[in-house]
């Protein structure tokens, strides 16, 4: 101990030793935290847990792992476990969740005989029929193979619906934010995308845009007028408005609140609003040769 530290010791009160001294033996603060105080929080604003949005259902499934990794998320489980080799083979009820990391291969099937194999990194969700909901549910996925049953639906990543009634039907992501659906089946294949239906035949195929909103089918109101383009797209409307044909495709002038939906768009309008809808402008091509082409 150098000079220096002796002086200060000396010059410190008594008081002070004391409570060195206490501490050294053992302190006890009943509020560690004095600044800044605790973190508080609305918590019955958090958003529900998948015990509400995802609830149980009656419906059973059997999930196999075929190749690892691959976990499950039984109902009401807060995380997921793994299927080990020994033991790759699980039921599960609907509500529950299987997931597929980068390099695995899981199989879920159901009693009807419907299968889903999902290749590479997958997170999806066992659906209850029985309240209106599709089958499976994709939220993330890299590439599949369905199977299905007369009136199965499947909801894919994106919110669009598929609808068929044999398989197989491969969907694949790719890096550029689509996602492909393609009919290896002898048979058709409904999409529901928004507004849009599509029925794919034998080797066909889809691409579907995922979108930053939701790509789920949109529900057309039994009330509202079709105005049809020349250019092959239609437009709903309800409400104070009428179509006019225009060059580029339809124009609505409005005299009172009116509703429009057409071209993947929701536009509402009020009394002397206006809106118009276009369809794509078809390039010309100019041949080899030079000169337009007919």
């Amino acid at each position: 101990m150098n000079a220096a530290t002796k002086f200060v010791l000396r010059s410190l009160p008594a008081g002070l030793f004391l409570c060195l001294g206490v501490c050294a033996s053992g302190c006890f603060f009943p509020n560690t935290q004095r600044w800044p105080p605790p973190m508080g929080g609305d918590f019955e604003k958090l958003p529900p847990g998948d015990a509400v949005t995802r609830p149980e259902g009656s419906e059973e499934v059997t999930v196999l792992r075929h190749a690892d990794p691959v976990r499950v998320r039984p109902v009401g489980a807060l995380s997921g476990q793994p299927l080990a080799f020994y033991d790759k083979r699980m039921r599960l009820n609907a509500g529950s969740s299987v997931i597929v990391s980068p390099g695995g291969r899981a199989e879920v099937l159901w009693p009807s005989g419907a299968s889903i194999v999902l290749f590479g990194q997958a997170v999806t969700w066992i659906g209850s029929p029985g309240r209106g909901d599709p089958m499976f549910d994709f939220q993330e996925v890299d590439r599949a193979r369905i199977s299905l049953n007369e009136g199965d639906r499947v909801r894919l990543m994106g919110g669009a619906e598929l609808t068929g009634s044999s398989g197989p039907y491969v969907i694949e992501r790719s890096k550029d934010r689509k996602l492909s659906v393609v009919n290896q089946s002898k048979g058709e294949v409904q999409v529901s995308f928004r507004e849009e239906l599509f029925t794919l035949g034998p080797g066909q195929k889809v691409v579907l845009p995922l979108l930053s909103e939701s790509g789920a089918p949109i529900r057309p109101d039994p009330s509202a007028k079709i105005a049809a383009a020349p250019q092959g797209f239609a437009v709903r409307l309800t409400g104070a408005v009428e179509p006019r044909t225009q060059a580029a495709g339809l124009g609505f002038t409005s005299s009172g609140e009116s509703h429009l939906e057409g071209l993947g768009q929701r536009v509402d309008l009020k009394a002397g609003e206006s809106s118009s809808f276009s369809g794509f402008d078809r390039e010309e091509t100019t041949p080899a040769g030079g000169g337009k082409s007919p």
